[in-house]
C-alpha cells in the first residue's frame, strides 16, 4: 500500500500495513476487517498492472514479435545464400575431381612415354654398340686388306 503525503508519493512500509491492519480490527469486526485488507495488493498500489500497462506491454510484445519475425526472415535469406555457397563449393569439388582425373590420365601418358623414351634410349645404345662395332670391323678388314695387298702393291711377288 502506498501513500500521499503532502503530494509526495510514499510507499507503505509492512509496519504500516500491520498498523493499518490491527486499526481495522479495532473498528469493525475481524473478518471484515481480514477481508479488506485482502484487497490491497501485498506491496504497494504502484507495483499493480492496470490494463492499459499490460495493452501497452503487449504492443510492445507485439513489436518484438515483429521484430523477430524479420530478424527470422534474414536468418532464412542467409540460410539460402549458404545453401547456395555450398552448392558452388559442391561444383567446385567436383571440378576439382575431373581435373585430378586429367592429371591422373596425363601422368600415365607421362609414364607411358617414358618407358618408350628409355627403350629409343636402349635403342641407341645398342645403334651406338653397332655402330662402334661395324667401324671397328671396317677398320680391321681395311687393314687386313692393306695388310695383305701390300706385297702385291709394292712389287713383292
Amino acid at each position: 500500500m502506498n501513500s500521499t503525503r503532502k503530494d509526495i508519493f510514499m510507499p507503505s512500509s509492512e509496519a504500516d500495513r500491520f498498523t493499518l491492519h490491527q486499526t481495522l480490527r479495532s473498528l469493525m469486526p475481524e473478518a471484515v476487517a481480514d477481508t479488506l485488507m485482502s484487497h490491497l495488493p501485498p506491496t504497494g498500489w504502484s507495483d499493480i498492472a492496470r490494463q492499459a500497462d499490460l495493452d501497452a506491454q503487449s504492443l510492445r510484445f507485439d513489436r518484438i514479435d515483429a521484430k523477430f519475425v524479420e530478424i527470422d526472415k534474414k536468418f532464412v535469406e542467409i540460410d539460402a545464400r549458404f545453401d547456395r555457397i555450398d552448392a558452388k563449393f559442391a561444383e567446385i569439388d567436383k571440378k576439382f575431381v575431373e581435373i585430378d582425373a586429367r592429371f591422373d590420365h596425363i601422368d600415365a601418358r607421362l609414364d607411358y612415354i617414358n618407358t618408350r623414351l628409355d627403350r629409343i634410349d636402349s635403342k641407341f645404345d645398342e645403334l651406338a654398340s653397332m655402330k662402334r662395332y661395324v667401324v671397328t670391323t671396317g677398320i680391321a678388314l681395311a687393314a687386313l686388306i692393306c695388310g695383305a695387298g701390300a706385297p702385291l702393291w709394292l712389287g713383292g711377288f
